[in-house]
């Protein structure tokens, strides 16, 4: 009888240590997940031409936020939100902290998905939002060998290339993941230098 109680307890000891063993690759896991989304966010950040403030690169979250940048008088503030859904209880805190910080401005990281609710809530606001999931931002596809460098026109070349094409330019959608990546918004030109050297325009719709 003892001994079969003595077994237990070894097994049960064993199925804990197990337990928290996972939790804590689990955990470490997600944090690395969470640093790989940092470091590629600040690359788009600096790839639109901003400067960065504050950044969390190591998650120690002295701030409720995890990058603070701005351009001349544009700020924008970057949230990894702490629930795996992010619903409208997260919009409206963000809201709250963009705020207290005086920006109208952010992008936020979340973990699984968007509720419904919560993206309805978006089309109404006044504030800019761009969301970003998790698994979107460990890897740069800027930096991809294959991907030719993006970049608007000037004002006065949209009106050659108006001259030109007469409105007839291949499209880009604003939810190409270059567009999201760059912020590029429907009716803009944008230049697509390849590799060669070669150019070509396409119009973000």
């Amino acid at each position: 009888m003892a001994s079969n109680i003595s077994s237990s307890k070894v097994s049960l000891d064993s199925d804990s240590r197990l337990s928290q063993s996972s939790q804590s690759s689990q955990s470490q896991n997600i944090m690395l997940k969470e640093k790989q989304a940092i470091k590629v966010v600040s690359e788009m950040i600096l790839d639109r031409d901003y400067k960065i403030d504050y950044i969390d690169s190591e998650i120690t979250n002295n701030e409720p936020y995890c990058i603070k940048a701005h351009k001349q008088d544009k700020s924008v503030i970057v949230f990894i939100n702490e629930d795996d859904k992010l619903n409208i209880q997260g919009i409206k805190d963000k809201i709250s902290l963009l705020n207290k910080e005086g920006a109208n401005h952010c992008i936020i990281i979340y973990k699984s998905n968007v509720t419904s609710s919560a993206k309805k809530s978006l089309e109404t606001l006044e504030y800019e939002f761009e969301l970003f999931a998790m698994h979107e931002l460990q890897l740069n596809i800027t930096r991809h060998r294959l991907v030719p460098r993006h970049s608007r026109i000037l004002p006065s070349e949209k009106e050659e290339l108006d001259a030109k094409y007469k409105g007839k330019l291949p499209i880009i959608l604003h939810t190409d993941p270059i567009s999201r990546y760059y912020a590029f918004k429907r009716g803009e030109y944008i230049r697509i230098t390849r590799k060669d050297g070669s150019i070509i325009y396409r119009i973000v719709k």
